[in-house]
């Protein structure tokens, strides 16, 4: 099943897509590669490398032989949104200006995504309840890494939105970042060995506890939620210092117009 593109269709693939996750993938022929077109495309990842696709598990071996739901989702050259939905999945924005989100998996593991941008100003979104993940933006100059509650459907998936500009035909997935559970830090990485340039962590609120870590490299923007709440904050990775500050909502419009249209 590919998802093609264009806007008017978003509700149908938003409905395919949990079909999917839902009914399963036994006896199903294909795995879960999910490649896109040259043009603007919403992929999602197909949740069916499982134990339960005889294609993968041959019968009787007891030995796992499947991902565990994990998607390969490649964008090709278009302003493409790319949703993995469950699993550790790897999403390859490819050329244009994409819009990532590894999934919603409401901290069922596995659930460490691989997100790499491309060329193009790309954007990654984080759900409470995801794993520790990586994000590579790529030679874009305002690649953004979002820390938000990803809006869904009762499936669990991802609402698409109305876009405008290069998203008009894709649409856009939306995030409340001023209202959610936690707060950011970031540092940057010291051994250059290690290859990312910064480890952005992000905190319980009402415990203070440490819930997961994302690796940025190539990434230059990070919005995520004030320590005290109920304000957005936004780190210049572009800085010498770079640390989060409360921003208001017209201000990240004035930064990155897509991250604008996409949180509240």
């Amino acid at each position: 099943m590919r998802n093609t593109s264009g806007h008017t269709n978003v509700k149908g693939r938003i409905l395919a897509a949990a079909l999917c996750t839902l009914v399963g993938s036994a006896g199903r022929a294909h795995a879960a590669f999910v490649k896109g077109t040259s043009g603007d495309d919403v992929l999602f990842g197909l949740d069916d490398d499982t134990q339960a696709n005889t294609e993968i598990q041959p019968p009787g071996v007891t030995a796992n032989q499947s991902l565990d739901k994990a998607d390969l989702i490649e964008g090709g050259n278009g302003n493409d949104v790319l949703i993995g939905l469950g699993g550790s999945d790897v999403l390859l924005g490819g050329n244009g200006d994409d819009i990532l989100v590894g999934g919603t998996e409401q901290f069922a593991t596995p659930n460490s995504d691989m997100m790499i941008g491309g060329p193009g100003n790309d954007i990654a979104l984080w759900r409470g309840g995801d794993g520790s993940e990586a994000f590579d933006g790529g030679p874009g100059k305002a690649d953004a890494l979002i820390f938000g509650n990803i809006d869904r459907d009762e499936n669990n998936i991802p609402i698409i939105s109305a876009g405008t500009g290069r998203h008009s035909k894709t649409g856009i997935p939306t995030a409340d970042v001023t209202n959610q559970g936690g707060f950011c830090t970031v540092e940057r990485v010291q051994d250059p060995d290690f290859g990312y340039e910064f480890l952005v962590r992000f905190f319980l609120r009402a415990t203070g506890n440490l819930a997961v870590t994302l690796r940025t490299v190539g990434v230059e923007q990070v919005y995520c939620t004030s320590q005290a709440g109920r304000e957005i904050t936004y780190a210049d990775l572009t800085a010498p210092d770079p640390e989060f500050v409360v921003v208001s909502l017209d201000e990240v419009k004035k930064i990155n117009p897509t991250v604008g249209t996409i949180i509240r």
